[in-house]
């Protein structure tokens, strides 16, 4: 199934991307009925950019939480854009660096929509 996540990449970059993920079963992982009601573990399938390399060097694909996935990029890209004000909230919190809308409307353009 088709869903949405924030990814940040290295450097801070922040991108929207499509994921296409299996839901893990109970039947797979007995450990998911312990779950509260409505959530879940997933197994993202798709992109392979975001699989996980093991020590022997394989790779494997990641397995999520359900608070990690939005219904639609809309959802996602408002995570997103909230995670760039926080950002810059905190940086004039903590180091006293100030910006300004033209600053903010920046940082939000930098925002990369990656679909499949």
């Amino acid at each position: 199934m088709k869903k949405f996540i924030v990814h940040v990449e290295r450097g801070g970059k922040i991108s929207v991307m499509e994921v296409e993920v299996e839901v893990i079963s109970g039947t797979e992982d007995p450990s998911v009925s312990w779950l509260p009601k409505d959530e879940y573990r997933a197994r993202v399938v798709a992109p392979k950019s975001l699989y996980e390399k093991q020590n022997d060097g394989s790779l494997v694909p990641p397995i999520w939480y359900s608070h990690a996935f939005y219904q639609t990029s809309r959802q996602a890209r408002q995570v997103a854009e909230k995670m760039v004000r926080s950002e810059l909230e905190r940086n004039l919190s903590k180091h006293d660096v100030a910006y300004t809308p033209k600053d903010l409307e920046d940082k939000l353009a930098e925002i990369k929509e990656i679909l499949l």
